[in-house]
Order: structure tokens, then C-alpha cells, then sequence
């Protein structure tokens, strides 16, 4: 196919939405995966979702184990029509995902590491989420003076740099009070802040327990090699062993990820095309902001899914 260089990019929390799993549930094609996640949910999986009020789609828990399983839904539909990616690259919780789509984890192992994941997270941040959120997108470059003020007060409050993204924009992570006091504080002026509705301060200090234990619970997973390079969230370093996938995926949890340095990595590769599994956009138009020469669409942005096998079709000719 030309010059193409394929990467699928695997989306975070923040992007789930009520209908998001509707077609899943209904759909002939993914009976399959609905009895697996059925399966590993121990209950019917159209019962569990929709008896979740629409907060609750949100809660930690609820939130990984959807947005984890609409991927593999949109994964196994369009694996067939797109050639074999030269790399993946997952944010957040899609890193996890990433081993799935690099044919690490079937769809039971993935589902059921990311039911553990979130049950240990929520277990080391018990408490923190009493109110809003704990993770804040700060967005945009700011004045010398706003930076300063920023980071005085991130130290103030205990808030931790939990994704770098690209142009000034960074993630933020803390107890939800902290985050409350951060927000209400007059020297910190940034109209572009928006608080996230996720309950858990990932990639945070925070969560120091739960990448210890997360570990145990890799090391004695049906985890395998990735059979493609999927990329590290903490340096973007190219992931290739098991050992290697073990150590990323834990320590994510509660380190820093450079999503900037994933970006970089996906250019310096000569990555050409992207794909991002969704739910949402976010990441896809990350990429188009920061490296126009790559073209980059979600498979949410097509009406038909079947489209994106004809549009990659088109990025080779």
C-alpha cells in the first residue's frame, strides 16, 4: 500500500457516553464478545450497563471495563480490512488495551486485567473521590508568572503531573479536595482549566499500591510478547518482551505518562496514518495539531465503520 505506516491508538477515560455501547449489545456480530464480557462482568452485560445511572458510567470501575470493551468491539471489526500496524500506542487505560490489539491478551485476559486494574486503583485511592473529580486538564501556554503560580500550588495542594500532553497542555492528579482547593485559588488564572469526570488520580503518587500489586497480578497473567512494538506510556520507549509489558503497565498506574514523547515517537518512526479506536477524538486530533504530516482520524469520526478500512486504502495510494 504505497508509503503507508499504520499506528492504532488506543483512547482513555473521558470519552464514554451513554449510547456508546448500544450497537455492541445489539449487534449479531459481536454476540461472541458480549458473552465474554458477560462473562467476565458475572452478569448479563446489557443488565450491567443499563442499570448504571449516568454518573455512574463514570465511577472508575464502570468506566475501564466499558470504554476497554467498546474498543475491542471496534478493534474486531476493523482488524480484517487494514493492514498489520508497525506500532500501538495506548493513553491511560488504552495502554493496557494496546496489548490487545498487539495480540498479548485475548479479549478474557483483557477484560478481566482491566476489571483487577481498576478494582486495585479504586482500592488505593479509597476516599479520594468525595466530590468533582481528581484529575484537571490544564490547557494551553501560559505566562511565566501563571506557570510559577501553577506549580506553587500543585505543591501547595499535593497535585501531581499525570500526563504531558503537547503545547503547554498537562494533566493534573490529587485527591479531589486538592483539586477543589487548586480550582479555588485567586493566583492560579487559567480559563482554559476543565475538571475531568474521573474518580481516580491516576498516574499519580497516589496510586504508589496499586501499581505494586498490579504487578503480582501481571507476573501471573496469560500475558504475552506483543507480536507488534506497543509503545510506553512513561517514556514512549517501543515494548517488545513480556518483562518489558509487565514493568510499563505498572508503573503507569502511578507515574507520569509522556504522551508527548508517544507522539514524537509515532513521527520519528515514520508513521504516516493513524487510527484511534475511540470512544471520542481526542487523541486523533492531538496528533493532527502537533504532526500534520500524519493523518490521523478516530473510527468514531466515520458513519460506517466498514469506511475506515477504505479510507486507509486511500492514505497508501
Amino acid at each position: 500500500m504505497g508509503n503507508l505506516k499504520l499506528a492504532i491508538l488506543c483512547s482513555g477515560q473521558a470519552g464514554q457516553q451513554r449510547a456508546m455501547l448500544d450497537d455492541l449489545i445489539s449487534a449479531p456480530d459481536m454476540e461472541g464478545l458480549r458473552r465474554i464480557a458477560s462473562g467476565v462482568l458475572g452478569e448479563e452485560l446489557e443488565s450491567w450497563w443499563r442499570s448504571l445511572a449516568d454518573e455512574e458510567i463514570f465511577a472508575n470501575e464502570n468506566a475501564q471495563f466499558a470504554i476497554a470493551l467498546y474498543q475491542l468491539g471496534v478493534w474486531q471489526r476493523i482488524a480484517p480490512l487494514i493492514p498489520q500496524p508497525s506500532l500501538i500506542a495506548g493513553y491511560s487505560l488504552g495502554e493496557l488495551v494496546a496489548y490487545h490489539v498487539g495480540g498479548s491478551l485475548d479479549a478474557v485476559g483483557t477484560l478481566g486485567l482491566v476489571r483487577r486494574r481498576a478494582r486495585l486503583m479504586d482500592e488505593a485511592a479509597r476516599g479520594m473521590a468525595v466530590s468533582g473529580g481528581c484529575m484537571l486538564l490544564w490547557r494551553g501556554r501560559v505566562s511565566r508568572q501563571v506557570q510559577g503560580a501553577m506549580e506553587q500550588g500543585m505543591r501547595a495542594y499535593g497535585l501531581d503531573t499525570a500526563i504531558v500532553r503537547n503545547r503547554g497542555e498537562q494533566v493534573l492528579a490529587g485527591p479531589a479536595d486538592a483539586v477543589d482547593r487548586f480550582l479555588a485559588a485567586p493566583q492560579i488564572v487559567n480559563p482554559d482549566m476543565v475538571r475531568l469526570t474521573i474518580t481516580t488520580p491516576s498516574h499519580s503518587r497516589y496510586l504508589a499500591s496499586a501499581s505494586e500489586a498490579f504487578r503480582v497480578v501481571l507476573d501471573d497473567s496469560a500475558l504475552t510478547p506483543p507480536s507488534v512494538p506497543v509503545l510506553a506510556g512513561v517514556d514512549a520507549a517501543r515494548v517488545r518482551t513480556r518483562s518489558q509489558a509487565v514493568d510499563a503497565l505498572s508503573r503507569q498506574i502511578s507515574t507520569t505518562l509522556r504522551w508527548d514523547r508517544c507522539m514524537t515517537a509515532l513521527e520519528e518512526a515514520g508513521i504516516t496514518t493513524v487510527i484511534e479506536l475511540g470512544p471520542g477524538n481526542d487523541l486523533a486530533k492531538l496528533i493532527e495539531a502537533e504532526h500534520p504530516r500524519i493523518s490521523a482520524r478516530s473510527v468514531d469520526e466515520f458513519r460506517d465503520w466498514r469506511a475506515v478500512g477504505r479510507w486507509v486504502e486511500s492514505r497508501g495510494d
